[in-house]
């Protein structure tokens, strides 16, 4: 949730002095669709403001029970004004909060949306697509999180996973998982989760 609600206020804090006024923390709750926006999902959103500023990737005025004004920091986590040309950067298509893919998908499959998608950016399509292992632990996602994190964007259509063989004719041959991120099924409205079995 921590990571949607940083995506969404970078999203709405579009220009100088990338801040935003007077949301209140039950308005973000109802954003980002968490169950009870008056009182849990505001304690969340509360907790959330205060992880964010901790980190320094945000700097918070006003306290708790009122809203609380937010200003953006760098993205680099080291407390210095925000800038839209911060550098490498990566984008997701406004159909990822117009299509409410960001309420279908979980905060793990959204941050390894992210990965994949800067993993990928500015290579060119010839470059292996597959990833190595010390790769995969710059980001700092458990094997657990990766496999459940790529299942379910597999089974939402916006990640394709195949085995390719690496390695010479001659050399002993490992199979390895290549990753293709279709983030143009984002301009598409989000399936609804699927009904439980009738028993």
């Amino acid at each position: 949730m921590r990571l949607k609600l940083y995506l969404t206020m970078a999203l709405l804090a579009a220009r100088q002095p990338y801040d935003i006024r007077n949301i209140p923390a039950r308005t973000w709750a109802q954003v980002l669709g968490l169950p009870e926006p008056e009182l849990n999902g505001a304690r969340r959103i509360g907790d959330a403001l205060d992880f964010l500023a901790g980190i320094k990737l945000i700097r918070v005025a006003g306290g708790r029970g009122r809203p609380r004004n937010v200003l953006l920091r760098s993205p680099s986590g080291n407390g210095t004004p925000y800038r839209r040309d911060f550098g490498r950067y990566i984008s997701l298509p406004l159909g990822f909060w117009a299509n409410e893919w960001i309420y279908r998908l979980t905060g793990s499959s959204v941050a390894l949306l992210l990965v994949l998608r800067e993993m990928r950016s500015n290579r060119p399509p010839t470059d292996p697509p597959w990833l190595t292992t010390d790769q995969k632990r710059r980001y700092g996602l458990s094997e657990a999180t990766w496999t459940r994190a790529t299942k379910e964007l597999a089974d939402n259509g916006l990640l394709s996973i195949r085995r390719r063989p690496q390695g010479r004719d001659f050399d002993h041959r490992r199979l390895r998982n290549t990753y293709w991120v279709h983030t143009e099924r984002l301009d598409d409205p989000a399936s609804p989760p699927a009904a439980p079995p009738q028993e």
